[in-house]
């Protein structure tokens, strides 16, 4: 008996662990391409827009080995990348693809996330401030991918695609990316709302340099926030 566990331990770790440091690598080497694509980007906006109106501060920033940073006026496009590997969840439309049908291995994937976070919030330390999910993007032990996110990034690339990821598909990725901060605005909240606050609040508030912000949410006090999730 312990010989027959210990035989189906070696075969989990070659069909397991084997496989998810390939695709842990795989995303390691995506995610320097994203980070060179996304610096590539930000020079270009530099040397296409900054120069014609100085206010707006274009910067790019590697802040470490799983993230980078793109600040574009009022907005933080932040690229992290996930160490772990997952897979999807039971009864995933991914399942059902020819695909994955073929290689069920297939379907484990590392993650680079797409944030966008306002810039404020990262120069002041809000940490009651909120980020969006812009977009995420999954990559397979064959370097294939799939893009889940917001606007054309819900459709574009729904499915694994038939080549490997590049530096152009990520640079198409980021611009798209890029377009969705610009276009989602900070939105005031109702009045009713925020018009009564307590000592507590307004110290708390103060201390961490304003109101805590999200494009979502317009600017709300935290417990206000907290209140909502519970809903």
């Amino acid at each position: 008996m312990e010989t027959t566990n210990y035989q189906l331990i070696l075969e989990k770790l070659e069909s397991k662990a084997s496989l998810k440091q390939e695709i842990y690598r795989n995303t390691v080497d995506v995610f320097a391409i994203a980070k060179k694509a996304l610096s590539k980007l930000a020079s270009r906006l530099h040397q296409d827009y900054t120069v014609k109106d100085p206010s707006v501060e274009v910067a790019y920033k590697d802040a470490h080995q799983f993230e980078a940073e793109l600040k574009f006026s009022g907005d933080m496009l932040l690229l992290s990348m996930h160490s772990n590997v997952f897979n999807f969840e039971e009864g995933h439309r991914i399942y059902s693809t020819s695909y994955v049908k073929a290689n069920p291995s297939l379907s484990y994937c590392g993650v680079i996330y797409i944030h966008n976070f306002l810039a404020d919030s990262i120069k002041y330390n809000r940490l009651a401030d909120e980020g969006t999910l812009v977009a995420r993007i999954l990559i397979n032990k064959e370097k294939r991918f799939i893009v889940e996110g917001e606007g054309q990034l819900g459709f574009l690339y729904e499915a694994f695609s038939e080549a490997e990821i590049n530096e152009d598909v990520l640079t198409h990725i980021l611009e798209l990316a890029v377009l969705d901060c610009i276009e989602t605005d900070l939105q005031l909240p109702p009045y009713a709302t925020v018009k009564d606050i307590t000592l507590h609040q307004k110290q708390t508030t103060l201390a961490a340099s304003g109101y805590p912000t999200g494009k979502r949410l317009g600017y709300m006090f935290k417990s206000e926030v907290q209140q909502n999730n519970n809903l």
